[in-house]
């Protein structure tokens, strides 16, 4: 792999050094018009800077140093309580083993290969059931994620895959027998089943060949966080990089699969794409190179760690296609939509002009990573509430819904609104049963008229469209209203309340137009 890179015109080498603009100065006052004709300033041409390099690393040193402090401050980092605490959590699951990578070096990241002994009681409960020697009949727990990358934050939760044996039934084994042996476990509390998710149905390794799609689709997690590891270069600056642009997007509003918008794991690749091509980049500069590269990327063009061709098909209405760096190749699942595309162009390129001028002194990280003000951006809202008799059923059928959020936002932009889903939860106050409230943010495109009836109607057909739906929604509600503004909680109102003073002219950046990203 090392060979392969040093080959790489891009790895192997400083980044570029860009050219410095500054805008011209404002034109002098108009004279006053004259009742035939009108003069108008000649225009005049950008200000070309040659700042000394020294100047530069200073300026460099100092953000990175204030981007860190910034990172720590807000909650970006987990505290040495928190990773403890994680850590116990896992010992509790897991005997740990954390191997290094074969031939990889020091400042690579450990992976942990994880022998759980809750699953492997499970497995010998199922080998019983199934009469075959407890021996054919193994299992294990493996993590993949932010958390085995090494980028968690505080609120950050523990991806983990469970590989049992073949012998096993999804329906039964897994959904009943082992959800009876996890709720027996005093240290386990709000147990969620979700049965239409991917599942893993064998274990042995020789066989892995042998997997149908489903289940070769479910170890992606686990095949792509290898490949990530071995990939990049620096896996200290990759993981701080990787927290920075979560941290953004998530106060930006674009971090929430089931909303239309990124998931960690198409931030990881984007992340490791900038770490791979500028090795020797700095916290700030990769972070600044970061906006500048997707802010321009061409989306025809899929964002790849093997920089090479592929002849894996693009999947059709694909508006960011990020391959996971796995073989055979595969595209990230994406539940992205026009109107969310849209969006996260818009911060992308926001990003961009906030960072492009690396030599500016009055600039404050708080601008860059300012809440979105959901409250004052937008005049009208759709209003979502869930309720149901318990906090279990709740979360249960939040959990349902919010995986069919993807059918709604796309109903709505047929009829010409497109909408911005704010990931924030309100409770309803106004009920009794537990409950939860979201709003999106509607942006008309034409004159039209929402039948807040309708769509809920066609939207709670996509919600019962099997068995699992109907018996979720048999003592759950779901209820949607069209809101203004000034209806919205007082606490969607703190993140408006407080609006970080921008110069205008680091705000002087042309919204994208062209969103011709999805395959056709």
């Amino acid at each position: 792999m090392a060979s392969a890179r040093a080959t790489d015109p891009l790895a192997s080498r400083d980044p570029p050094t860009l050219p410095l603009y500054l805008p011209p100065p404002p034109p002098p006052p108009l004279p006053s018009p004259s009742p035939h004709h009108r003069l108008l300033p000649a225009p005049m041409a950008p200000i070309l800077l040659h700042l000394h390099p020294a100047f530069l690393a200073q300026m460099d040193s100092r953000r990175t140093t204030s981007l860190l402090q910034f990172l720590k401050d807000e909650g970006g980092i987990p505290s040495p309580e928190a990773d403890k605490k994680r850590e116990q959590v896992i010992r509790k699951l897991n005997k740990v083993i954390k191997v290094q990578y074969c031939g990889a070096r020091r400042d690579r990241i450990s992976h942990p290969r994880c022998s759980s002994q809750i699953v492997m009681d499970w497995a010998k409960v199922v080998a019983y059931e199934q009469r075959v020697p407890p021996r054919r009949a193994t299992a294990t727990v493996l993590t993949y994620g932010s958390y085995t990358l090494g980028a968690h934050g505080p609120e950050s939760d523990i991806d983990a895959l469970c590989v049992g044996p073949c012998i096993a039934t999804l329906q039964y084994h897994f959904f009943i027998v082992l959800r009876q042996i996890l709720e027996d476990r005093p240290e386990v509390s709000e147990l969620q089943t979700v049965e239409s998710a991917k599942a893993i149905i064998t274990s042995n390794p020789h066989l892995l060949q042998k997997l149908d799609s489903r289940s070769w689709r479910s170890l992606s997690g686990v095949r792509v966080n290898e490949q990530i590891v071995q990939l990049v270069p620096n896996a200290q600056k990759f993981q701080i990089l990787l927290r920075c642009i979560k941290l953004w997007a998530k106060r930006r509003g674009i971090h929430c699969h089931l909303l239309g918008f990124f998931a960690g794991i198409h931030l990881a690749i984007l992340a490791a794409y900038v770490c791979q091509r500028y090795p020797y980049g700095t916290i700030n500069g990769l972070f600044t190179i970061f906006f500048d590269i997707f802010a321009h990327w061409n989306w025809q063009i899929p964002v790849s760690l093997h920089g090479q061709p592929t002849n894996c098909r693009r999947p059709d209405g694909s508006f960011m296609p990020i391959l996971l760096p796995c073989t055979p190749p595969e595209f990230c699942t994406s539940n992205m939509t026009n109107g969310t595309f849209k969006k996260i162009r818009e911060e992308l390129m926001r990003g961009y002009a906030l960072t492009k001028e690396p030599w500016r002194h009055d600039f404050e990280w708080v601008w860059l990573f300012a809440p979105f003000p959901y409250a004052t951006k937008y005049e009208e809202f759709l209003r979502i509430a869930l309720c149901a008799p318990t906090s279990e059923e709740l979360r249960d059928w939040a959990g349902w819904v919010k995986s069919r959020f993807r059918n709604l936002i796309l109903k709505l932009e047929s009829i010409g609104v497109e909408c911005d889903p704010d990931s924030t939860e309100e409770v309803d106050h106004t009920v009794f049963e537990p409950s939860i409230v979201c709003h999106w943010g509607l942006i008309y495109k034409t004159s039209t008229h929402i039948d807040i009836s309708s769509l809920g109607e066609d939207f709670m057909k996509d919600v019962i469209n099997d068995v699992y739906g109907k018996v979720k929604c048999t003592h759950s509600k779901l209820t949607m209203s069209i809101v203004r503004s000034s209806q919205l909680p007082k606490s969607l109102y703190s993140h408006s309340v407080y609006t970080p003073y921008i110069p205008q002219y680091m705000l002087g950046y042309q919204t994208p137009t062209d969103y011709s990203g999805a395959a056709g």
